[in-house]
């Protein structure tokens, strides 16, 4: 009997430890749709996998009595005994509320609930919806307080404001992919490879970047693997853009609008062209120069996977945008590993390389040259007088000083190409548990070599260059960054608890270019376009330049209960590009949180399922200046000395030196709102904040004394001061109302205020040049960005009005003036109209920005669409002077009706005149301010994902999609986002007619196996 059941004791035992296989579906517990990618693991063991497409797994080796841990994020995780079973379906039930979300931040990650300071977060997907080469522009009304103005032309940057502006020195934020600071610029990133964003929006959380971050950083993740079966995605699309015509006089009213200019005057038109000449026999410059469509193409092929050892995402990614021109273009083939391999539990190790190739065409900007072309001139001089040389057969303008612009086409021929690759290599320990060391080495470098060639033609004396003229120049980038860090996480007695950061790093960002010229190739020939077959002028140059950093940073989160929230944070920056004894800056931060919805006052209330309170404050700092700007340099110069003319070279100061520069600091302060309502399904979030510069960078022009004959040296003070103040409010709301149908709104909503404190101390500081003129006034102690100028109050309208426009002596105050001119405002009374009777006119940044994002999906359908406008910015349309024929420029189309022809015809567009003597169309006034509010639809997208039956295991998504597709704006200029560039944040909001935004068409493919 004892031996019986010795023999069942033993089976009994052996069956504890026998090992299964269990399989089974995962679903969503709201919409019971299969649940990809959720974690299934063996509580206790390193053993698990995910979920496919269809919410399936299957796990081996898992114990008959273990526990299965089912996790993802945004749901409730979990955790179901196996009994013995082999099959397991889990229907997942969403959190309550996603605050255990992960989000990233410097330097480590945090749960969303753990936040104190302002931190947006933007997913891949929201990325991908749009089709671009920089990632930027997606962003665009996605994130509340981030104005983002798109570039239009192929691989033009993107322009963004993270919450205003406090410097003259920049204002592109950091950026950080994967822990490595990479610049103010990602065109070099794949949008595919983007796991998620963070946007570090005030200086709480900035304060840790504090060297680089006083225009706020932008944190990027990149896709990783996870354990499971190989997973493959593809996606692509491909379309077309176009840019709307602007509506140009043709031939004929060409020709009557030129010859009224003079007849109006009494004088007799110097006309070139034939006479009477009518729209067929003319040339519409606009078709010949800019093609109607230009082609868009986006692919991106990654593979991921791995198990409980190693994990691997591999990409590829090909991106091509063309111009609208026949010359011009932008691509780039992007290559990304990232890999991570865990040794054991207390050791893990990653390898991130992402090579990159990109090439591109400079784009011309020749839509200027389209419009003001004479649309009488032929594209090509008559064949019996064509010669060799192709660029001499082009015509020249019959009635204007306008080069031709598809012989400017012709010609240009630059273009460059940039080889690069970041590699992101790190070690990770857990000695303890808690305790996580980290060393992390990244490095980026990058080579671009330049080619431009300019041929020698002659078209006429005015448009010709006597010689060719090949360059190259040739640049080299190797930036590194050595990271150290140790953190540590636990909970005391269960309701403390503790996460902290003490770390260091090290940098260095050096340049090395060089660059060689020459004139007169023997000719035109595609061959001979290199610098050695130049046989005159020879030119050489080139420079090393470098500059380090040396930070150490600290880090300590606290959280009692999850209710009360501390976070403190300091960091320690040492630049070379300051002198000794003011190389070393601190930037501290704290924010605090209430977490009120966790108070067992509020236990039982149905109208919060969150209700935060967050404060914030912090010091970043700025060091955008030149890396020897404490320094004095010397450079070599040549002059002319005695009767016999000698040019000798010598020395001369080439940069005045500063020993007491010092960091520039901004100063934040934030407060939040985080709210959310009706069973998680309305999100509400609220900010006012304040930023402030101090001890301002500035190139103070120097004065002029001997030692310094620069006439025009500046040397860089810390002199200056801008503030910004402004508030933030988000509406998000998400709900599924049947099983196949669910929906989301969301809306943006930002303001902000832009201030010079003080800038220079030697008075406003003008910028935007405009005959002999400036735009834009900056002075101490108002807004930036505004446009000062005379007040036009209309057109006179017959000589009694011109007459009647008098002082207070009965002084007609413009004497040139005419029936038809605009009538200036004498704003001091004194009876002289001059610079004291300027004032502001008009202001470049909005009012309020504001985004609108929603989408619906309908079974296998889904829609999404977003909006962006800004409201109560005014732009300075320089296109309006192409209602005045100056100089025999093209017009718009309708001049001859709209200009003044007479009394009651128009008070706004001013007679046609040849000599402007009343300087209706020089002189910067109101004439030329519009208001520039607009508000764009970003993106219309409808998507339809094939049944499953159809395609086994795969998932096949297909697309259409309109980028830019319509615009609600009453400004008459081409784009009204444009002119938001500008060439500085303190010189922005004028329409130089550069290249607009176009409108995109894309047919597009997800295929995921």
């Amino acid at each position: 009997m004892r031996r019986i059941i010795f023999i069942f004791l033993c089976l009994l035992s052996l069956s504890s430890y026998a090992q299964i296989t269990v399989k089974g579906i995962v679903t969503s517990a709201s919409d019971k749709e299969p649940q990809i990618g959720t974690t299934i693991q063996v509580k206790g063991t390193g053993n698990g996998t995910i979920t496919g497409l269809d919410g399936d797994y299957s796990l081996t080796n898992v114990p008959k009595n273990g526990t299965l841990v089912f996790s993802m994020i945004g749901y409730e995780t979990q955790e179901i005994a196996v009994n013995g079973r082999t099959t397991i379906n889990v229907a997942m039930k969403e959190s309550t509320e996603l605050l255990d979300e992960v989000v990233v931040i410097g330097y480590g990650a945090v749960k969303k609930s753990d936040l104190t300071s302002s931190i947006s977060t933007v997913k891949g997907e929201q990325i991908t919806e749009t089709t671009t080469g920089n990632a930027m522009d997606a962003l665009q009304g996605k994130v509340n307080g981030v104005q983002v103005m798109s570039g239009g032309g192929p691989g033009t940057q993107p322009k963004v404001l993270i919450r205003g502006v406090t410097t003259v020195n920049g204002s592109d934020p950091l950026y950080v992919v994967d822990g490595m600071p990479v610049g103010g610029n990602i065109n070099f990133l794949n949008s595919s490879d983007i796991q998620s964003m963070e946007v570090l929006k005030d200086a709480s959380a900035a304060a840790i970047y504090g060297t680089r971050g006083s225009n706020g950083v932008i944190l990027i993740t990149t896709k990783k693997g996870a354990a499971g079966s190989t997973r493959f995605n593809f996606t692509s699309s491909v379309g077309f853009q176009t840019i709307s015509n602007p509506d140009m006089a043709k031939a004929s009213e060409y020709e009557q609008v030129f010859k009224t200019r003079y007849t109006n005057e009494g004088r007799t038109p110097v006309w070139n062209s034939k006479e009477n000449m009518t729209d067929a026999e003319g040339t519409d410059w606009w078709n010949e120069v800019v093609n109607k469509t230009a082609l868009v193409q986006n692919y991106a092929l990654s593979i991921s996977g791995g198990n409980e050892k190693l994990l691997y995402n591999l990409s590829l990614g090909y991106f091509r945008n063309n111009s609208q021109f026949d010359v011009g273009y932008w691509d780039k083939i992007n290559v990304r590993l990232n890999t991570e391999y865990t040794f054991n539990k207390y050791v893990k190790m990653g390898f991130d390389i992402a090579p990159r190739v990109e090439s591109w065409d400079d784009t011309p900007n020749q839509f200027g040259s389209a419009m003001t072309m004479d649309p009488t001139t032929p594209v090509f001089r008559d064949k019996s007088e064509w010669v060799d040389n192709e660029y001499n057969n082009y015509a020249r303008s019959h009635n204007n000083q306008t080069w031709n612009p598809v012989a400017s086409i012709a010609r240009a021929n630059s273009h460059s190409r940039e080889y690069g690759v970041i590699m992101n290599p790190y070690l990770q320990v857990t000695p303890l548990k808690g305790l996580v060391l980290r060393t992390q080495f990244g490095i980026n470098a990058h080579i671009r070599r330049g080619d431009k060639f300019t041929p020698e033609f002659e078209i006429d004396q005015l448009e010709k260059s006597t010689y060719s003229n090949v360059s190259r120049k040739m640049t080299e980038w190797l930036d590194w960054n050595w990271t150290n860090t140790a953190s540590y996480m636990t909970t005391i007695a269960e309701k403390h608890n503790l996460n902290t950061m003490v770390g260091f790093t090290a940098e260095r960002f050096a340049e090395y270019w060089v660059s060689g010229a020459r004139d007169d190739t023997p000719n035109n020939s595609d061959n001979l376009q290199e610098v050695h077959a130049g046989t005159l002028n020879q030119k050489a140059d080139g420079n090393t330049s470098f500059n380090t950093l040396l930070s150490y940073i600290g880090r300590v989160m606290y959280n009692y209960d999850n209710r009360y929230y501390l976070t403190a944070s300091l960091r320690a920056d040492g630049s070379s590009k300051f002198p000794k004894g003011n190389k070393y800056a601190f930037f501290p931060s704290v924010s605090a949180a209430w977490r009120v919805i966790g108070e067992n006052f509020m236990e039982g209330q149905t109208v919060f399922d969150n209700f935060k309170i967050r404060a914030g404050w912090g010091r970043v700092g700025n060091q955008s200046i030149s890396n020897s700007a404490y320094l004095t340099l010397l450079d070599s110069s040549d002059a002319v000395f005695g009767t016999d003319q000698q040019r000798l070279t010598g020395s001369t100061i080439s940069s005045v030196g500063n020993k007491t520069l010092k960091w520039e600091t901004v100063e934040d302060y934030n407060l939040g709102l985080d709210m959310t309502f009706l069973k998680s399904r309305l999100d509400v979030t609220f900010d006012v904040y304040q930023k402030k510069s101090r001890d301002m960078l500035y190139a103070k022009q120097n004065i002029l004394a001997v030692g310094y004959p620069n006439w025009n040296s500046q040397v860089t003070m810390n002199i200056g001061s801008m503030k910004a103040t402004g508030w933030e409010l988000s509406l998000n709301w998400n709900d599924r109302i049947a099983k196949d149908f669910g929906y989301n709104v969301g809306l943006n909503l930002s303001a902000v205020k832009n201030k010079a404190v003080k800038l220079s101390g030697d008075g406003p500081i003008y910028t935007g040049g405009f005959n002999s003129d400036q735009i834009i006034r900056n002075q101490d102690g108002s807004e930036i960005g505004r446009f000062y100028g005379y007040v036009a109050d209309g057109l006179f309208q017959n000589k009694t009005e011109v007459l009647a426009h008098t002082d207070e002596h009965g002084n007609v105050l413009q004497a040139n003036a005419q029936p038809g001119d605009i009538r200036f405002k004498d704003l001091n009374h004194d009876g002289t109209l001059d610079d004291k009777d300027k004032t502001y006119i008009g202001n470049a940044y909005p009012d309020l920005m504001m985004g609108v994002n929603m989408g619906f999906n309908y079974k296998n359908i889904d829609f999404t669409a977003n909006f962006y406008g800004t409201f109560g910015n005014d732009i300075f349309n320089t296109t309006r002077n192409l209602y005045s024929g100056a100089n025999g420029s093209n017009v718009y189309a309708g001049t001859l009706n709209k200009a003044w022809h007479g009394e009651g015809t128009s008070n706004d567009i001013p007679r046609l005149t040849a000599n402007d003597n009343n300087l209706n169309y020089t002189r910067v006034s109101s004439f030329y301010v519009e208001d520039g509010s607009y508000f764009r639809c970003k993106l219309l997208q409808v998507g339809y994902t094939l049944p499953k039956k159809l395609l086994g295991n795969a998932s096949l998504r297909l697309s259409f999609s309109a980028q830019n597709p319509f615009t609600i704006t009453g400004y008459s200029g081409m784009d009204p986002e444009r002119p938001q560039l500008g060439a500085s944040v303190i010189e922005t909001g004028i329409d130089w007619i550069a290249y607009p935004n176009p409108r995109t068409f894309l047919f597009g493919i997800d295929l995921k196996f």
